[in-house]
């Protein structure tokens, strides 16, 4: 199997701790020009599911989050109890929601476990907050009220799971001055809460063991949930496929999730397989073609049309500072564990009068459209004729584009099939005819540059179908 093409960098001469736009460079380096592009667009999938933010106490751990960053990549098609495991003792997530240096009671000091990771383990990265049937839809009671997945006792069984577990080889348990943010966290048993704890579904971990044995059981409980299969499926269609899957496509890889063809439960591989050809993400919604689809994601646009027109975001000044300000993202910046948007979001109007569901939209607004819009256009096709010259950009190559011209039909076709997701549309076409006959005076690379952002600036291209 290839190797992951990973995110970390090493160490500048210059600076002790890599500078943010070496870190946000690096994702935009692997995220377009990596040979394995499945496997990044997975783990970057990964990152909003398994969410940590470098805003905050991570600000200054760059080297870190890219750390963390590699864990997603090198389980990206691995098992999804692998990578439960690698997230929970990952130090980073650890600082992100408090379970390093989570410690047992002591009555006496008034310390009580830290419920942060419990809490959002169960509730983001595994279960949710409801029952679900296996085709994502929510299970009632016989009051049509949706049945809760866990209570407070249950997080709190869980909190005291997550006690005991710091840095590895910590000098001292509230300010250490080695700091290990590579290695998994270490148990430290001494301050493990070593009780009985009651988690989901009734099941009991037994007192007296470790905080290792206690924390595999802990995840084995969490990981055999029937919730995480159609909960972590959906997640996954709607970050590659569409944001309102019919209950069937849920139910179809969940299924795949829960046993692949071998009986294994959580291969990543199969389920990424499943998601990518399932029917419906060949095929679409069949009866109701224009509810299959998703907003493109900022930084996906920004990678897609470097990908396609062969845009190189490498470059020794590592200037791209203008990411998170001007896209309303940044790779592992979401302004809190709950990610840039929720998965519930549905733009008010026709979406949300229809029961669908538009995710993304909830970054995307008047003053997030101009700003992307401007941004593609100032760091990809301006001066395009002198790559690398400018550091904060990434020009595109439109040299066949430019050869193209005077042969409009295969100059559109070619535009189409790099920026689109579906035939264009007779506007589309009309808008582009009509650019090419105003600037029929233009040199033949002004007329590819404004082709090329008509193009990558129409709801269209927004829109993945």
């Amino acid at each position: 199997m290839q190797m992951p093409a990973t995110f970390l960098l090493p160490v500048t001469r210059r600076h002790t701790e890599p500078r943010w736009r070496e870190h946000v460079n690096s994702w935009l380096t692997v995220s377009t020009i990596a040979e394995d592009q499945l496997r990044q667009r997975i783990a970057y999938a990964l990152s909003q599911f398994f969410v940590v933010s470098g805003q905050g106490e991570l600000s200054e751990q760059k080297a870190a989050l890219s750390n963390y960053y590699d864990i997603l990549l090198a389980n990206s098609f691995g098992n999804f109890r692998d990578l439960l495991e690698q997230v929970t003792l990952s130090p980073v997530m650890g600082n992100f929601l408090s379970m390093k240096g989570n410690q047992k009671p002591d009555p006496e000091n008034n310390i009580r476990p830290d419920e942060n990771y419990a809490r959002e383990l169960l509730q983001l990265f595994s279960i949710g907050l409801v029952q679900l049937n296996n085709d994502g839809t929510v299970i009632t009671d016989g009051n049509g009220r949706a049945i809760p997945t866990y209570d407070q006792a249950v997080v709190e069984a869980f909190a005291h799971v997550f006690t005991g577990w710091h840095f590895k080889d910590v000098d001292n348990w509230n300010y250490p001055d080695n700091e290990d943010w590579f290695s998994p966290m270490q148990a430290y048993p001494e301050r493990h809460d070593s009780g009985e704890k009651i988690v989901l579904n009734g099941h009991v971990i037994p007192a007296g063991q470790s905080p290792q044995k206690d924390l595999q059981d802990a995840l084995d409980n969490v990981f055999n949930h029937p919730n995480v299969g159609p909960f972590f499926s959906k997640h996954l269609i709607r970050q590659l496929v569409t944001s309102n899957p019919s209950p069937d496509y849920v139910s179809r890889v969940a299924s795949t999730f829960n046993s692949d063809a071998s009986g294994t439960r959580g291969n990543l591989a199969a389920v990424v397989r499943a998601v990518l050809t399932d029917p419906e993400a060949l095929y679409g919604h069949e009866s109701n073609p224009e509810t299959f689809g998703k907003l493109r994601e900022p930084l996906i646009r920004l990678t897609s049309l470097w990908r396609a027109f062969n845009g190189n975001p490498t470059h020794p000044e590592f200037s791209y500072g203008w990411i998170d300000e001007r896209l309303a993202q940044a790779p592992l910046q979401s302004p809190s564990v709950f990610n840039f948007f929720s998965p519930d979001f549905s733009q008010a109007g026709l979406l949300r009068d229809q029961g669908l569901v538009s995710p993304e939209f909830q970054i995307h607004n008047e003053s997030t459209i101009i700003s992307i819009t401007s941004a593609l256009l100032a760091h990809s096709i301006w001066n395009n004729t002198v790559s690398g010259s400018d550091p904060a950009s990434a020009p595109v190559d439109i040299s066949r584009l430019m050869t193209l011209d005077g042969n409009i039909d295969d100059q559109l076709a070619y535009l189409e099939k790099l920026t689109l997701t579906r035939p264009m549309s007779a506007g589309l076409k009309k808008q582009a005819l009509y650019l090419i006959d105003e600037r029929r005076y233009a040199s033949a690379q002004i007329r590819a540059e404004e082709l090329l952002f008509l193009f990558i600036s129409s709801p269209e291209a927004a829109i993945q179908h």
